[in-house]
């Protein structure tokens, strides 16, 4: 692995606590997720990562079985402005740092089945070739779209907000074992404090 479990949960748990905090939309998490993610692991573990947009799915088992993000078009996944996925790609691994919300997503998706909070890392050299193969749990598809990453991206640095709470990510964490400091002082716009509490999220195991 690239990294422990602690250190993603930890990861997780710091992203996590500040959209909660700000009552973040789901459709913008898994950009903010990615984003905050990669840079985290290269200010704290010199890992040269970058955050990817496109379409992906992936197999959690027989009773969920394929979480996709995309729509489908002649039975393939393509992303667009507003059906799309967000990852970490770094030294040879995709991470997503919102693999522990997939129980909220599948139960999102109708269906009424228990699912763990885990965390997703994967050898990029294992990933599917085609939807199609995606047929056991662990299995994985992502398809990468540059047009759109790029698109994606530049909107997101002209939110002050997400620039803003992205720095409050990198400075706030702490790697693991060290305990995080809580809560966080925040200084919003007009002088205004807000106090962030840290919640470690509970992430037991890995896909």
């Amino acid at each position: 692995m690239l990294i422990t479990l602690p250190d993603y949960r930890r990861i997780y748990s710091t992203i996590h606590s500040l959209l909660i905090s700000d009552r973040v939309a789901s459709h913008e998490a898994s950009l903010l997720f990615s984003v905050y993610g990669a840079q985290i692991l290269k200010r704290h573990y010199g890992v040269a990562a970058q955050p990817m947009v496109g379409t992906a799915a992936f197999h959690l088992g027989l009773q969920a079985k394929l979480l996709t993000f995309g729509a489908v078009q002649t039975g393939q996944l393509a992303s667009n402005e507003s059906n799309y996925h967000c990852w970490v790609e770094a030294d040879g691994w995709i991470i997503d740092f919102m693999a522990p919300l997939y129980p909220q997503l599948v139960k999102r998706a109708g269906l009424s089945t228990n699912i763990a909070s885990w965390m997703w890392q994967k050898q990029l050299s294992k990933a599917k070739q085609s939807l199609a193969d995606v047929q056991m749990q662990g299995d994985y598809f992502i398809a990468e779209n540059d047009d759109l990453g790029g698109q994606k991206l530049s909107e997101m640095l002209t939110q002050s907000a997400h620039i803003k709470r992205g720095k409050l990510a990198i400075d706030w964490f702490v790697r693991p074992p060290k305990k995080m400091p809580s809560p966080l002082n925040v200084s919003l716009d007009g002088g205004k404090k807000l106090l962030v509490p840290y919640s470690s999220y509970l992430v037991s195991g890995a896909w």
